[in-house]
């Protein structure tokens, strides 16, 4: 059971992983009645939630990997992050729940899950670094392209007059064939 779980407004880029308290025969029956998303809200307790993102599957399916593998290959969590909680992420079987920040549409939500559901860890996407030095090169200054270049006209060639003449006599051809059929 995990007790009230704070999410603030404007959150980004976390992934909050459960463990699925419920036997795996009654997942399986619920996943044939309902979508994921479905379930997904019906576990966190708050329908109004968006979880078209949330992943329901079972551990079983990440042999050779794990849950710890999963997040830091498939999500490129920092694995000093999974470190405190590798033992527990490893130690799961049954059917996660994954939640993304996106569920929440940036609105400050509490979330009361009940039994079915253990929060195991909260991680961090990966963020690419934005904090870059400016450019300061000559080329890359707005407006430093060659001014007032034109580009050049397009080759003009017999062709076009030939389709004219084609036209011509295809319409000089009907006439004939009109007046004398």
């Amino acid at each position: 059971m995990t007790g009230p779980i704070h999410i603030p407004k404007g959150e980004r880029g976390k992934i909050r992983v459960f463990a699925i308290n419920r036997p795996v025969p009654e997942i399986l029956s619920a996943l044939e009645t309902m979508s994921k998303p479905d379930l997904a809200r019906d576990l966190l307790a708050n329908a109004s939630l968006d979880t078209a993102t949330a992943e329901i599957f079972p551990v079983a399916d990440l042999v050779g990997v794990g849950l710890a593998g999963y997040l830091a290959d498939g999500y490129a969590v920092d694995e000093a992050q999974i470190a405190p909680d590798r033992a527990r992420l490893e130690a799961l079987d049954g059917y996660v729940l994954i939640v993304f920040s996106d569920s929440f549409g940036g609105e400050e939500v509490t979330l009361t899950p009940g039994a079915d559901l253990t929060l195991i860890g909260t991680y961090s996407e990966f963020e690419p670094v934005t904090d870059l030095p400016p450019l300061t090169a000559d080329s890359a200054q707005p407006y430093t392209g060659a001014p007032g270049v034109t580009p050049p006209a397009p080759a003009r060639g017999p062709a076009g007059s030939a389709m004219a003449v084609m036209a011509v006599i295809a319409a000089l051809a009907l006439l004939v064939w009109w007046l004398f059929a």
